[in-house]
């Protein structure tokens, strides 16, 4: 296929661009990701770039497994093959290249969910903090990352919390970690501070979702162009900057073509995706904005008209009734796959909007998807055994897995005993693994417990020792077979083995041991939902970025949750473009749902907790769509 082909001429633009710079202001569903796919191609094809200079980053796992899909469906089995990753997976890659030009502690270890989460229970024990107060601390440090503010003078004395700081330094020290929201930061600091290597050097820099990077991601990129002088193109819409809480910059895709010049300004304006009422009314909501870049948004010649409805009920229970009525009437009557239909909301905590939708539907008999952690097998006791010695197997002294599975298994080593072995080496300067030797062959200077560190040592050593990976032939048949002997459920060893089955496939390159375990923990996405064939998928607003669905549900649809606490222009410009995002998924039929009253568990959220009471948003209650009952549209259908 031409790199051409089916093209309109606003795609057609956008792909065979010319030139130093670009910015493409893409509206939705407008062919981003095909203009993205075709420019790859016409990079490789008319301008005989090689593949291996061409970087393609991407905010979202989801988003770089497209355009990875669409690129090898377009160029077929080719020798060389561009790179497209998320920018996190991607600082991580340059990194492992460069380690000794980084400050992190060697080798680099990166810790994955489970392992923060034992991180910040440690580090609570040890300054003898609520974990709630260490949580909030992790997320104020992963802001001044985002933010830059390692860089300021004097940081770590003004941190909110100096000693909180200087534990975690030493703590990461100790067990030889890195967390995964300082990745991108730390590569910014060895980009400007070393002499870096790039192999093969970048070329063409193409950026998808731009207006998502915050001040340390732009500053990654800057420097990036800087460095081989690569062609930046960078693609996004201002209207779908929706991570403020991660302080996505969307002033960043406005002044692109002022920051890296010279640079051309190109859009893409003729939406293949909505149908005319739901764009005329994402629109409308995106107008609201008073900052946002003015463009146009057209609909594709055949569009048809389709459906926008705001429908009131009396509460939660009718509510969800409603939509399962709906649901049912759209599936049985109209042939809509239940897989494509989306029901979103703006947060679901402790699944208190879910659950109730989930049973009105089932009741109708109609199946349910709803977002889950998909590292979840890997939180049970069995699986985290499991990876810990996944990670012995590639380094026998991490410190990090030696600790998890010390806590894990059966041998009465408690949280005193952890903390007796921090103190040894902090006091040595020595690290967690060292610790623990130093304990076995220096009996006098530790009695309790020494006796079960020493069994536990030998015990798992002799574990390690029996298993061969000299001879591994095929990485995911070696999982398997090493899973059947040391995970006991059944359930839990066939989900670990299938989820760690698709890192290996869906990589883009033949992994080995050690680069399945460093890709591991961010091949995913806790912001990140697949949809499942045959189900409804629920999910939050921040989710379903990138998805598309024949019909789409906006519930609580209420100003007590969106714009909720939202306070300032801002942050209620955030909510309004999260708003915008979401009703432009939907392709043909388009609700939003909200409640006069919420009682339970529901009347506690949003802002006003306690008080039944609801309104519309905002942002809907001043729409040219009248609310009607939602009882009324039913019956009529």
């Amino acid at each position: 296929m031409s790199w051409d082909s089916n093209l309109n001429d606003e795609q057609s633009t956008a792909a065979s661009f010319n030139g130093k710079h670009c910015r493409l202001l893409a509206g939705p569903g407008t062919g981003k990701t095909l203009s993205l796919t075709r420019r790859i191609m016409y990079l490789i094809e008319e301008l005989g770039v090689n593949p291996s200079y061409i970087t393609a980053l991407t905010f979202t796992r989801a988003a770089a497994g497209e355009l990875n899909q669409r690129v090898k469906y377009e160029l077929g089995d080719i020798e060389l093959f561009p790179s497209i990753s998320t920018l996190h997976s991607f600082a991580l890659k340059l990194i492992l290249l460069n380690p000794a030009k980084t400050r992190l502690p060697q080798p680099i270890r990166i810790a994955d969910d489970y392992e923060e989460n034992e991180i910040v229970e440690e580090i609570k024990s040890l300054l003898n903090l609520q974990k709630r107060d260490v949580e909030r601390l992790f997320n104020e440090l992963s802001a001044d990352f985002s933010r830059l503010k390692p860089d300021d003078k004097d940081w770590e004395d003004n941190f909110h919390n100096p000693q909180f700081l200087g534990a975690w330094l030493q703590h990461r020290d100790i067990y030889g970690y890195t967390l995964r929201s300082e990745l991108v930061y730390q590569l910014k600091g060895a980009l400007i501070e070393e002499d870096f290597e790039f192999i093969p050097p970048i070329k063409y820099l193409l950026v998808d979702e731009y207006q998502d990077l915050n001040p340390c991601d732009l500053a990654v990129i800057k420097h990036l162009t800087d460095y081989d002088r690569a062609e930046l193109f960078g693609a996004g819409d201002d209207d779908q900057s929706i991570y403020g809480f991660r302080y996505a910059n969307r002033e960043g895709i406005r002044k692109l073509p002022e920051e890296f010049t010279p640079s051309q300004k190109l859009d893409l304006k003729q939406c293949m995706r909505c149908d005319k009422n739901i764009l005329n009314f994402s629109q409308f909501i995106a107008d609201i904005d008073p900052d946002r870049i003015p463009k146009e948004v057209y609909c594709r010649e055949n569009a048809g008209d389709g459906e926008v409805k705001i429908l009131s009920f009396r509460g939660q229970r009718l509510e969800a009734d409603g939509i399962a009525s709906i649901c049912k009437y759209l599936i049985d009557e109209n042939g809509v796959e239940p897989s494509k239909i989306l029901i979103l909301l703006r947060y679901d905590r402790n699944r208190v909007f879910s659950e109730v939708l989930k049973e009105s539907l089932e009741q109708k008999h109609i199946s349910v998807n709803i977002g889950s952690n998909p590292l979840a097998p890997l939180e049970s006791n069995e699986g985290r055994i499991f990876i810990c010695i996944l990670q012995l197997l590639v380094n026998p002294e991490d410190s990090l897995a030696w600790r998890i599975l010390l806590k894990l298994r059966d041998n009465n080593i408690g949280v005193e005993t952890f903390k007796k072995i921090y103190r040894i080496a902090s006091e040595n300067g020595i690290t967690f693994y060292e610790s623990i030797k130093y304990i076995i062959g220096n009996p006098e200077v530790f009695t309790s417990k020494r006796n079960a560190i020493e069994i536990e040592i030998t015990e798992i050593t002799n574990i390690l020792e029996e298993i061969n990976t000299d001879e591994i032939m095929d990485l995911s048949d070696f999982i398997e077979t090493l899973a059947e002997r040391l995970i006991n459920s059944e359930e839990i060893r066939n989900e670990v083995i299938l989820l760690l089955s698709k890192v290996i496939e869906t990589s883009d390159k033949k992994l080995n041991l050690k680069e399945l375990l460093k890709s591991l923990n961010i091949a995913f996405s806790s912001l990140e939902q697949d949809i499942v064939e045959q189900k409804v998928s629920i999910m939050t607003m921040h989710q379903a970025k990138g998805l598309t669905a024949d019909v789409v549900f906006i519930a609580a649809a209420e100003d007590e949750i969106i714009p909720g606490r939202a306070v300032g222009q801002e942050q209620r410009g955030d909510e309004l473009r999260l708003l915008y995002v979401s009703i432009t998924r939907a392709k043909h039929y388009l609700f939003m749902t909200y409640c006069n009253r919420r009682t339970g568990t529901q009347k506690y959220t949003g802002i006003n907790t306690g008080n039944p009471r609801r309104r519309l948003s905002r942002f809907l209650s001043i729409s040219n769509i009248s609310p009607m009952p939602g009882e009324s549209y039913i019956n009529q259908l």
